[in-house]
């Protein structure tokens, strides 16, 4: 799991569960991969999606982290 701490210096804190995902297309193509599910601190589900390689639910979260402080910054700057 990996752990992103709002008192890290995070916007939010979120936990990325990863696991190791196969998958069967319809054409018979083999998908291997992994799946990860996002939750808040309070265990609630924020999105899952699934992604190639290992490190990559690391690359959602820097998007993720930066969308949300793009838009909280842009509601600062509305009032």
């Amino acid at each position: 799991m990996l752990c992103y701490r709002k008192e890290n210096g995070f916007p939010i804190s979120i936990d990325i569960e990863t696991q190791l995902y196969k998958e069967t297309m319809e054409d018979g193509e083999v998908w291997e991969g992994c799946k990860s599910v996002v939750k808040d601190e309070n265990g609630n589900k924020i999105t899952e999606f699934f992604h190639n390689k290992w490190h990559d639910r690391t690359h959602w979260a820097e998007g993720f982290f930066k969308g949300l402080t793009y838009e909280t910054n842009k509601q600062k700057n509305e009032q």
